[in-house]
């Protein structure tokens, strides 16, 4: 029962962003996690400049979107500890998020702001001030804290506010232990709620929509972008924002290169295509591979490999059960795979995290909960130039890449109606030759 109302929740049609309440009730659950004389603060970048006075597109930053729902450039949020609000004399609220003010002859340029009123109303804050007064709000509050939870000690960390570092990197913090934001947000974010599968699913969906697409089109002589720009019209076309992150169309002997970008080749007959792409919606992202024949018709040995990475697949997910991490799963696959004499071939993990980021939060030694998000992905990959191989296995890349939900009945795919196996595949390609006719 518990799947079939799963499943009933992810075939509504009408997706609305989540509302502040959510937001609301994540910060409460870290309010509650903030003990002692602890203090948080969580930046979102800002524009980051592409050429000139060109900038790339804007989005927010995951830890700092998941508690407020702010989804412009330059917002700081600051929350403080049950006891620090209630026995200091320091004059601040427990929580406050810090914005860009309206400016209107900024905003006729580059579009409105909700500006402080705007956040307040929109996104249920009680307080809500000018970003130019956290300066002074934070060095009124260091004094009286012992703990500071931030997101700028991060890895590869980029786009901190220099407000934020100028204060940190010229107070003196000695008394002060900072720690990473990751160890309260990272194992929220690490289970879904059904709101967040939804927005998956979704993503999931279009991705699924791009894909058949891409195996009706393909065809000797296209450039690989060309099919790229198919895929990505249908993201847009569908209400996706954007891509969840570069998407890998590579055909031939790019196939076999992991994170391959370029996409400019043409493609030949004989060739496989090896596409492992996402759409993002509403921030959450899919990720999604497979992997086609050019012409429209696996060759033998494409044929061979492809079975034994697709059964590799299936045999992940008939053996995941909650408690097991992704290094459990990934030791599964590669045995798999090395029965049939090509675990040296499969050189990546067998799957990550999914959500927010497309290779989210958790890391390998994390345990699968009820909620967990992730990919199953096992690939087979040898080099055109790689002797150690039969002759008629070189140059063949071949990745199946598909999401996973854990349920309290068990692993469900919540990819499982976009086409992977061969005959399908090779049926969606001939639509192609009578849509062609």
């Amino acid at each position: 029962m518990k799947i079939v109302f799963l499943s009933l929740i992810l075939t509504i049609s009408s997706l609305f962003p989540q509302s502040s309440e959510v937001f609301r009730q994540r910060r409460a659950t870290i309010h509650h996690q903030l003990l002692g004389r602890s203090a948080m603060i969580l930046f979102t970048a800002n524009i980051h400049m592409r050429n000139g006075d060109v900038g790339f597109d804007f989005r927010p930053d995951n830890d700092y979107w998941y508690l407020t729902g702010h989804d412009e450039p330059g917002g700081i949020l600051m929350m403080i500890s049950r006891k620090l609000y209630s026995t200091t004399n320091v004059e601040i609220n427990k929580e406050i998020l810090f914005v860009l003010p309206r400016n209107p002859k900024i905003e006729v340029w580059t579009g409105r702001r909700l500006g402080v009123e705007g956040v307040k109303r929109e996104l249920g804050f009680n307080s809500s001030e000018p970003v130019d007064s956290f300066e002074v709000r934070l060095e009124n509050l260091l004094p009286y804290i012992d703990t500071l939870y931030t997101n700028i000690i991060s890895p590869n960390r980029f786009g901190v506010p220099a407000i934020v570092t100028d204060i940190l990197e010229n107070y003196d913090l000695t008394n002060i232990e900072q720690k990473n934001v990751g160890d309260f947000i990272h194992a929220m974010r690490h289970v879904k709620s059904d709101e967040e599968v939804k927005y998956l699913q979704k993503a999931i969906d279009v991705t699924g929509k791009a894909l058949e697409e891409a195996m009706m089109l393909t065809k000797p002589g296209l450039k690989e972008n060309n099919i790229e720009a198919a895929i990505e019209f249908i993201y847009r076309d569908a209400g996706c924002e954007r891509p969840g992150f570069p998407s890998i169309v590579g055909s031939g002997p790019n196939s076999t290169i992991l994170h391959y970008t370029k996409n400019n080749r043409t493609m030949k007959d004989g060739d496989l295509l090896l596409m492992d792409i996402g759409a993002e919606y509403n921030m959450y992202t899919a990720d999604i591979s497979r992997t086609i024949p050019v012409n429209g018709r696996f060759s033998e040995s494409q044929a061979e490999l492809y079975s034994y990475v697709f059964d590799a697949q299936q045999t992940v997910f008939d053996s995941v059960q909650v408690g097991m991490t992704i290094k459990d799963i990934h030791l599964i696959g590669k045995e798999y795979l090395t029965e049939r004499g090509f675990g040296q071939y499969f050189i990546h993990g067998i799957g990550h995290w999914l959500g927010l980021d497309v290779h989210d939060v958790g890391g390998h030694h994390a345990p699968i909960k009820i909620g967990s998000v992730f990919t199953i992905e096992p690939g087979i990959y040898i080099a055109e130039d790689d002797t150690t191989a039969d002759e008629r296995y070189r140059g063949i890349g071949i990745r199946i890449e598909d999401v996973v939900l854990m349920t309290e009945d068990g692993p469900m795919w919540l990819s499982n109606g976009i086409p992977k196996k061969i005959k399908e595949i090779e049926r969606i390609m001939r639509r192609r030759a009578k849509r062609i006719r």
